[in-house]
């Protein structure tokens, strides 16, 4: 009995003592683990340092680089804090890190500094949809059709047309509002093909109606004022080369774009007095003087053609009055001329103002 007691003793003694170490080897391991919890974090929070130090030396692609590190480290491990914080962080970097090569390309104006900018911008718009920063987004998104635009213009100086017509179209499907690209491109084109007015015309028709819709009155007057001005270009080179009908055609299209042009009226006077539609000079001179805001040297040329519709229409006394108020700058002799010596106009003076 006492055998057997005492064995009953030494088994239950036994089975505590395997309870306490399997006890202790637990604490044990949970120490261990503990420990290196305790390291990785410190790991986690050392990258995240390094990363943050890195981007206040403007080393943002470093600084980029170690938050991710830093972010793979602590999704591994749970340390959720740490994740916050990088998760918060890489976009404002990618932030920092294209405006600051914006403001780069703002010393420098040159191809390469627009396209750094503009990489950074895709960056940091990547970036921030990653991680849901829709802020960063959202400048990215307002800055990345600029460059392209930007870097267009420098490519349209450097005869580069295809180029600048490239970033352009990218421009405007990025932005369907973007109202100065699709002018720029109306002058790309004019540029690239010089003979294909329609195909200008095209592009400012469309900078045109964009920039309506969207209150954008600078880019919808320099759209207007540039088709204005293209037509009454091409139309005084045709004059020039006598084929009346078709500079006519291009100088009435003018009203189009601006409808109070003192230019386009005074050159439709210029060739209905070439062509001796004397009625009609006169109606398009007079359109001209109503809508001329300069001063009676700006409208010399203008009462010049008036007076010679005038006389070319047998109507001296109007003719005379006419070329009284022509007499400014360099119409001056001419119109003296006519007065003294075509018209013979009574009471006239011949030396000119």
């Amino acid at each position: 009995m006492d055998r057997i007691k005492t064995k009953q003793i030494t088994m239950k003694s036994f089975k505590i003592l395997i309870s306490l170490i399997a006890a202790l080897a637990f604490t044990l391991i949970v120490a261990d683990k503990s420990h290196a919890q305790d390291d990785v974090r410190a790991e986690a929070v050392q990258l995240y340092n390094s990363a943050q130090e890195l981007a206040g030396d403007n080393d943002f692609e470093g600084a980029i680089d170690l938050f991710r590190d830093a972010l793979e480290l602590a999704r591994e491990n749970n340390i959720d804090d740490i994740v916050e914080l990088v998760e918060s962080n890489i976009p404002r970097v990618a932030q920092s890190k294209a405006s600051s090569a914006y403001r780069t390309y703002q010393s420098e104006r040159t191809k390469d500094s627009a396209t750094r900018a503009l990489r950074s911008f895709e960056q940091a718009l990547e970036l921030a949809e990653e991680f849901g920063n829709e802020q960063v987004a959202q400048q990215a998104r307002g800055a990345i059709p600029q460059l392209y635009y930007l870097r267009s213009v420098l490519e349209f100086r450097e005869d580069n047309f295809d180029a600048a017509l490239a970033d352009l179209d990218t421009a405007i499907d990025l932005n369907a509002n973007y109202a100065t690209a699709y002018y720029q491109k109306g002058i790309v084109l004019k540029a690239k093909n010089p003979d294909d007015l329609e195909g200008a015309l095209e592009w400012y028709d469309r900078a045109i109606e964009v920039a309506e819709r969207v209150n954008d009155t600078r880019t919808l007057n320099s759209a207007r004022n540039g088709a204005r001005d293209e037509l009454i270009f091409r139309a005084v080179n045709l004059a020039d080369d006598r084929r009346f009908s078709e500079a006519i055609a291009l100088l009435e299209r003018v009203e189009q774009y601006d409808p109070r042009s003192a230019t386009a009226h005074y050159r439709l006077a210029e060739i209905h007095n070439e062509r001796g539609n004397w009625d009609q000079a006169i109606r398009h001179a007079n359109l001209s003087l109503e809508y001329e805001t300069g001063g009676v040297t700006d409208k010399a040329k203008i009462y010049f053609e008036l007076g010679t519709a005038y006389k070319g229409k047998g109507d001296v006394s109007n003719a005379c009055s006419a070329f009284e108020n022509a007499r400014y700058g360099d119409f001056a002799e001419p119109a003296n001329h006519e007065l003294q010596f075509e018209l013979k106009c009574e009471g006239h003076v011949a030396s000119g103002n």
